[in-house]
């Protein structure tokens, strides 16, 4: 049952030595204190220094961390965090919040950080189709550029019709078989409802 510490800034040019005092003050050794120096946009997964940290870490354990903000990316990257090491038996203290999520208080930051999450997501889902119908509205062509020009698959399809190999066809304009046979179902799909090809 330790407890270890995690501090972490932003920029070379800012330090941790403020996060530290205040974990050595709240009892962390200084030997269980791990420092990171990475920007607060990249996942919790992809901190090398965290990530050994999380390794250390036992059934019993606590993390202590001066604020929240130090653990994640965002509020989904921290509920999942905190949420792994309660199902792995370790507490979360939270000095800036005088709670740890082994308590009634800690309880009520995770329920608040899964409505947040939760709200984050649907937030992130509507700008994402809002875009999206923006996007079409403007006329803008979505997803995966074609392998071929209009003019291009045009004359492929009459190459095909007109008895060419597919493979042929292929190796013309540098694409794979697979592309021409899609382009061919697409065709016959768009004559049989009526659309010009």
């Amino acid at each position: 049952m330790t407890t270890y510490g995690y501090a972490r800034v932003s920029t070379d040019g800012q330090t941790t030595d403020p996060q530290v005092l205040e974990l050595k003050q709240a009892g962390v050794d200084l030997e269980n204190c791990f420092v990171e120096t990475v920007s607060g946009s990249v996942s919790a997964a992809r901190r090398p220094v965290l990530q050994k940290l999380l390794e250390h870490l036992c059934n019993g354990d606590t993390l202590t961390v001066v604020k929240l903000d130090r653990l994640g990316r965002d509020t989904i990257d921290t509920l999942t965090l905190i949420q792994d090491l309660k199902a792995k038996g370790v507490g979360v203290r939270i000095l800036a919040l005088g709670a740890d999520t082994g308590g009634a208080a800690g309880n009520l930051i995770i329920g608040v950080l899964a409505s947040v999450a939760a709200w984050e997501r649907d937030i992130i889902r509507e700008r994402t189709m809002s875009g999206l119908h923006a996007a079409r509205a403007s006329g803008k062509l979505l997803g995966r550029r074609h392998a071929m020009s209009p003019a291009g698959r045009q004359e492929a399809v009459r190459a095909i019709n007109g008895g060419e190999a597919v493979r042929s066809v292929a190796r013309r304009y540098g694409v794979a078989p697979r592309t021409i046979y899609r382009l061919l179902e697409a065709t016959t799909e768009r004559m049989e409802t009526g659309k010009a090809a």
